[in-house]
């Protein structure tokens, strides 16, 4: 296909090249989830395609997920940059492949390839890297197109692209992958291009949540018909999980920025009303999300200490505030602060602007699962069903005078095993 011409590209918009990748659980002590070495890939790949490039009016380098402005709606940001890449780099590791926000970000481009005509499936707009190496017992279909980046490179198959970045000593086979990578990026952009287009948005291609969730956000909050008298109703709603603590700098409630943060990890979530959500509270990893000004709601002192007896351990309690809100919350903070220690939770965390609240979500969400696992009771399998009585089991003897039909069936089948029971 012969390159188009300078008036169309001088009108063109998208980005040459969107970066995905699995988010992995923030080590224990550390406040955010982002791969400071998909973040240094991102850097180098984005100065390689730049460097290869022809310039472009209106057309960016590349883009991945940290790129996306703090208050925005993750889910409909990821759609249009999806709608607008002319190449898909996913960073194939084992957690890739077990993450649906991860698959759901390649199932959006696959259907958006799909929709602009067989004959670009093929072309290029698709390039996988093999990120971390697989188990030799794990395999993917979509492997193969990733170790054909570099299979002159035994070292790339052998550790990933992601050891080649992080080791000096793989410094020049880094550099030639890099380099190979960028070229067939710009070659796609530049000589095949897609155009924008509309991308599913990840809910219309991942399946839908179960109906137990993995994880949970609460929310302690006033509703806009129950503030202090004295409380700016901006940000309130008829609802506690729609509760915006910054207002218009945010797109989605809080729960919903939380609740994302549980998806990217790779477990489903619901949220949920904190007074509607015991019975899952008890069986399940949560986050709860507590406005101070709860304290001075009407009768709100006596409701709440009930409210919080007896929390359990693997619900982790987020106090937020805004620096920019005039209304002073610090009062309100302790108090309630004072009031979830004495519930029993001794780590009570407080997010006093988006930023903080943004950082500190991945970690939360991983402490959480971390203290489900450590004291959640264990579920024991069901015992087995007696056993069926078998002729082998019966001593030689003088058999009845009419002995059974044993080709007929049992009066009383045999209970079947629960399924895996055989495993």
């Amino acid at each position: 296909m012969s390159p188009p011409t300078g008036r169309r590209r001088a009108a063109a918009r998208g980005t040459y090249f969107f970066l995905s990748y699995a988010h992995s659980a923030p080590p224990q002590g550390a406040r955010a989830d982002s791969d400071v070495w998909v973040g240094q890939f991102f850097d180098d790949l984005t100065a390689e395609v730049t460097r290869q490039a022809r310039p472009v009016a209106g057309l960016r380098i590349g883009f991945f997920d940290q790129h996306i402005p703090l208050g925005a709606d993750w889910k409909a940001a990821l759609a249009e940059a999806l709608g607008d890449a002319e190449v898909f780099v996913p960073l194939y590791s084992p957690g890739y492949f077990s993450r649906p926000w991860a698959l759901g970000e390649q199932e959006s481009f696959r259907a958006r390839l799909a929709a602009a005509g067989q004959a670009r499936t093929a072309a290029g707009h698709l390039t996988p890297v093999l990120w971390i190496p697989f188990p030799p017992w794990e395999t993917h279909p979509e492997l193969d197109g990733a170790l054909d980046l570099g299979r002159d490179i035994p070292e790339y198959a052998e550790n990933g692209l992601r050891a080649l970045c992080m080791l000096a000593s793989y410094r020049a086979q880094y550099e030639l992958l890099l380099s190979r990578l960028a070229a067939r990026i710009v070659h796609t952009a530049e000589r095949q291009p897609l155009g924008p287009s509309r991308a599913p948005g990840l809910d219309e291609v991942t399946r839908p949540a179960p109906t137990d969730p993995d994880f949970v956000v609460a929310v302690l909050a006033p509703t806009r018909d129950h503030l202090p008298a004295d409380r700016d109703p901006a940000g309130y709603a008829a609802s506690g999980r729609l509760w915006r603590p910054y207002g218009s700098r945010q797109e989605l409630p809080a729960a919903e920025y939380a609740a994302s943060t549980a998806e990217r990890l790779g477990l489903s979530a619901r949220t949920a009303d904190f007074a509607q959500a015991a019975g899952l509270l008890d069986r399940r990893p949560a986050v709860l999300l507590v406005d101070p000004w709860i304290v001075a709601a009407p009768d709100a002192p006596g409701t709440l200490e009930g409210l919080l007896h007896g929390l359990r351990e693997w619900v982790v309690p987020l106090v937020v505030t805004d620096d920019d809100d005039p209304q002073d919350a610090s009062r309100w903070a302790t108090e309630v602060t004072e009031l979830l220690h004495d519930a029993g939770l001794p780590q009570v965390k407080q997010a006093c602007t988006m930023r903080e609240f943004v950082d500190l979500m991945p970690a939360l969400v991983t402490e959480a699962r971390r203290q489900f696992l450590k004291y959640a009771p264990v579920v024991a399998f069901p015992p087995p069903p007696e056993p069926v009585p078998s002729l082998r089991d019966v001593p030689p003897g003088p058999g009845p005078a009419n002995p059974p039909d044993l080709a007929s069936p049992p009066d009383d089948p045999a209970t079947p095993r629960p399924h895996g029971e055989n495993r």
